[in-house]
């Protein structure tokens, strides 16, 4: 495809989000678009062909192009695509979130990617052909260049309240709303709350195919610069997406990681999950800690020390978006913070 054709698509279905929301119906006129794109009516006429031939416009004879009636969403479901519906927060989550929306009149449907790619555009393509009244996206690895995220811009120009879960991908649009953590707010309250405990060497495992991990190692690595504390690089792991390589029985990377520790006395973790498994392979003298407060994190066998938020106020927070997307309106909250459960890992 012609990447001046593709910037047109593009660049009209934001447009038409817009006009959802702003009440407006018409597009610009064919001239309009040839000057501000600097290209030939043909392939303006291109363009907005494609538009009308998956019914987000028509175009009248001597009047222009406008927002289809038909182009919106319809119906009371909501759409939670995530990694895995029945693993980590998720089941709690979505227990905090079946009766919130139940409230509004709107009942919630999951849908697993299980970390593929594949699955998550068939996904997505389902719900073109069928548009829900809203999609919640957890990204995939959000910094890397996914081809999917056309599809939820094409789903958004249609009417669907599109909101992101944690993280957004970074080629989508602004203007589907972002329901976040204080990532680097996070990570430096770890490094403190270890700091104030005596431990002098921290170590760190961070996602890095993840803007959460990139945000937190962030917060950890400035944080331990401000308190004057050494930044050894050889006892920090940067690890992609795949935690079942991570996660794997024998334990061989985390192994690996622990047998480079040297003189560290703590270790701050991406998630629970991971602490939860590092837990099993330290000295009893390391400490642990971590995000999320999961069970993991609460179970007798880690009670490991980690960050929480409210898990209800984020599900208002999510709930708002999504009513806010439905009656096209925007929506913009700040990111949740944190609260620190310590416990005897650290």
């Amino acid at each position: 495809m012609p990447t001046k054709y593709r910037d047109i698509i593009n660049k009209l279905e934001q447009e038409l989000r817009h006009m959802r929301s702003d009440g407006r119906s018409k597009l610009p006129t064919e001239a309009q678009l040839c000057s501000e794109f600097n290209c030939s009516r043909q392939t303006v006429r291109s363009a907005l062909a494609d538009l009308e031939q998956r019914g987000l416009i028509v175009r009248k004879r001597g009047s222009g192009s406008y927002l289809a009636d038909g182009a919106s969403a319809s119906g009371d479901t909501v759409v939670f695509i995530c990694e895995d519906e029945d693993e980590y927060i998720y089941p709690e989550l979505t227990g905090l979130l079946r009766p919130q929306l139940k409230s509004h009149k709107l009942k919630l449907v999951c849908r697993s990617t299980h970390g593929d790619l594949g699955k998550e555009r068939q996904i997505l393509t389902d719900l073109l052909a069928s548009p829900p009244a809203a999609v919640i996206i957890e990204p995939y690895c959000n910094i890397i260049p996914n081809p999917n995220v056309k599809l939820s811009s094409q789903l958004a120009g249609r009417g669907v309240a599109v909101v992101y879960l944690f993280t957004a991908y970074e080629s989508g649009e602004g203007h589907q709303a972002l329901i976040a953590e204080d990532n680097y707010g996070g990570a430096s309250m770890l490094v403190r709350h270890l700091a104030s405990s005596g431990h002098t060497k921290i170590a760190g495992i961070w996602r890095c195919d993840d803007s959460r991990g990139l945000e937190r190692y962030d917060g950890y690595i400035n944080t331990l610069s401000e308190l004057g504390l050494p930044i050894d690089v050889p006892n920090l792991m940067l690890t992609g997406a795949d935690r079942r390589s991570l996660l794997k029985r024998d334990d061989s990377i985390l192994k690996a990681f622990v047998s480079g520790l040297g003189g560290c006395t703590a270790v701050i973790c991406h998630n629970d999950e991971i602490a939860y498994r590092l837990a099993r392979l330290t000295a009893p003298g390391i400490a642990i800690v971590s995000f999320d407060d999961s069970y993991y994190a609460a179970s007798d066998k880690g009670a490991i020390t980690s960050l929480a938020h409210d898990g209800r106020l984020f599900v208002d927070n999510v709930v708002k978006a999504i009513v806010a997307g439905i009656e096209h309106k925007k929506y913009k909250g700040e990111p949740a913070g944190w609260k620190l459960k310590v416990r005897k890992s650290g």
